[in-house]
């Protein structure tokens, strides 16, 4: 017995450590490429990273940040995992990111791996699934929001069973530290609630030793968010967020619900359908078949599915028309995207595989089953392989393998996305031009997303936030206005949203970042005595702005800045009141 079990441990350290290196390995193209490497910027490199490193630079400092569309309060950047907000602290922004990628999917297939193997599924399966996982391309700068998740449950599980409880305790507060609470954390608080409810009815002696672990994840959500709270139950002050201007537009209930259930939401696709289908095609198997182990199998895969049934439920609600009905007349809350109730998802569809996989294993050893077993085996496998595909595709692995490659890859790096190389000569250019500091003056940019001034320590007007004061995106509509009257698109997009501060053109609608070549401005509109207004004393352009005198604007480099691999060709306006709009 005693030699069987030193076997069973072996074999798992085996496929854990197995799966740990296949995971490693996802670290090595951004090893090699540095900050030539390709990064999602969308919700990432334009907004959330900057909030990381604006938090980081005031960290401690004051309740506003005065680099930020012209000195916002700090609730108008909340970075979305608050615990990694010190890794900026060095100014090496691109390691910290790096970091925080390579964090979440280890975390992510170390609570995968034990999730599986808590209920009993075989080591390999438990590996092969939580690799899976651990590749999701889910946004680094989430932090543990998503890929923390199946730790979590399994914390929640040892509190159950009292065991491990200062680890469980311990990684309850690391979790709260790197997600958020608006982002998933109140569906997971709603979740323990109904989990406590039912400990009270079944295990009342257990409910005292989870109740302590939900408060310690209250509380420490309540002190990471305490202003935004504050702001948003009106408490010192009566500023009134731009989000109670959304226009929100319901989508169909059932179209969305079916989406929902077969790829997902917003930053959480995770390509379960294939593993969907071989999964529940091995449950009904099971059936034939079954005894305590197969049940055990199907009654947690049964679970998973049931959860994730009600969360697709609730989030397509949210964006139908019943749903939209009842946010309107929330005011700033209607804005509150309840459909990120489908972060929690993922962890239950592949839960759910692994149990499926199980299923399988278990056919095998029944007389009558072993020819079901192998079929459904071989799909779920086929299925395991085509979703690792997709999965390597979705996400910026490839990328990077192309870029290493192919040096002139098409898509942006992250070294070209902030313009580094560039920014600097501006910041030069602008210091002997002036004679002054970044602090003394502020700039917009035209063509290049903001996100590359505020990286580089520019004080700027303009900037992505989902929760900025109504009074600001007014004043400074006044300056889009010229543009926005020749688009209904921009003006549809700016007024009914409105996230994007951004200066727009209607001669390329839609593009925030325009590559050096021949396009050029040929008449852009903007109301710089508005801008001046502002405070604005210098305008970026990623392209020649023909027009520009009688606009107001003074070009003082005929020769652009930019380097010879660049993606950036910088000209600097001096922005003069006009008689522009």
């Amino acid at each position: 017995m005693n030699d069987r079990n030193q076997s069973g441990q072996k074999l798992h350290r085996v496929w854990f450590f197995l799966g740990l290196a296949a995971v490693a390995v996802m670290a090595v193209p951004y090893l090699l490429l540095g900050e030539n490497a390709v990064i999602n910027y969308h919700d990432q490199l334009d907004g959330e990273l900057i909030a990381y490193i604006l938090q980081a630079r005031h960290l401690f400092r004051g309740d506003s940040l005065p680099e930020f569309m012209g000195g916002m309060p700090k609730t108008a950047l909340v970075p979305p995992a608050p615990g990694f907000v010190p890794l900026f602290l060095t100014g090496r922004y691109f390691a910290a990111l790096i970091i925080m990628q390579m964090t979440g999917s280890m975390v992510g297939y170390l609570g995968m791996y034990l999730l599986a193997r808590e209920v009993h599924v075989r080591e390999w399966i438990a590996a092969c699934t939580a690799v899976l996982f651990a590749y999701l391309p889910f946004l680094p700068v989430y932090g543990l929001a998503q890929y923390g998740i199946p730790l979590l449950f399994w914390c929640v599980l040892q509190l159950k069973r009292k065991r491990h409880l200062a680890a469980a305790y311990l990684y309850v507060a690391c979790y709260a530290l790197t997600s958020s609470l608006v982002l998933v954390g109140f569906g997971l608080l709603g979740m323990g609630v109904l989990w406590l409810l039912w400990l009270l009815w079944k295990q009342r002696d257990r409910a005292p030793v989870f109740l302590g672990a939900w408060l310690l994840l209250l509380g420490i959500y309540v002190a990471e968010n305490y202003r935004l709270l504050g702001e948003v139950l009106g408490l010192g002050g009566t500023q009134v967020s731009h989000k109670s201007e959304y226009v929100l537009s319901a989508v169909p209930f059932f179209g969305t619900f079916w989406q929902n259930l077969t790829r997902g939401g917003q930053h959480s696709e995770d390509y379960h359908l294939l593993l969907l289908a071989g999964t529940l095609a091995a449950l009904l198997a099971g059936c034939v078949f079954r005894d305590d182990r197969v049940g055990r199998f199907q009654r947690v895969a049964g679970i998973c599915l049931l959860w994730n049934l009600f969360l697709c439920l609730v989030a397509a609600f949210w964006d139908s028309a019943g749903g939209v009905w009842l946010r309107n007349r929330m005011a700033a809350l209607g804005a509150f995207q309840l459909n990120r109730l489908l972060w929690i998802a993922p962890v239950f569809w592949y839960l759910a595989f692994a149990c499926g996989g199980a299923v399988c294993l278990e056919l095998l050893g029944r007389q009558g089953g072993r020819i079901a077993g192998r079929l459904l085996g071989v799909a779920l496998g086929a299925a395991a392989a085509v979703c690792g595909v997709q999965i390597l595709l979705a996400g910026d692995v490839k990328s990077n393998i192309q870029k290493l490659r192919n040096p002139d890859y098409g898509l942006l790096s992250y070294r070209e996305y902030y313009a580094i190389g560039v920014m600097e000569q501006v910041k030069d250019f602008l210091g002997e031009a002036a004679g002054t500091e970044p602090s003394e003056y502020r700039v917009v940019s035209l063509g290049i997303d903001p996100a590359a001034a505020l990286y580089h320590g520019f004080y700027c007007l303009d900037g992505y936030s989902n929760n900025y004061p109504a009074e600001y995106k007014h004043d400074f509509r006044r300056v889009l206005a010229p543009e926005l009257e020749r688009s209904d698109y921009l003006r549809n997009y700016f007024d009914g949203w409105g996230n994007r501060c951004y200066l727009y053109s209607s001669e390329c609608p839609g593009y925030y970042t325009i590559e050096k070549g021949g396009f050029y401005f040929q008449e852009y509109r903007l109301d710089t005595e508005a801008l001046k207004e502002l405070g604005g004393d210098y305008l970026l352009s990623a392209a020649y702005i023909a027009n520009a005198q009688e606009q107001g604007l003074i070009l003082l480099n005929e020769t652009p800045l930019e380097t010879e691999d660049s993606y950036y060709r910088i000209y600097i306006y001096a922005v003069a009141p006009g008689t522009a709009g």
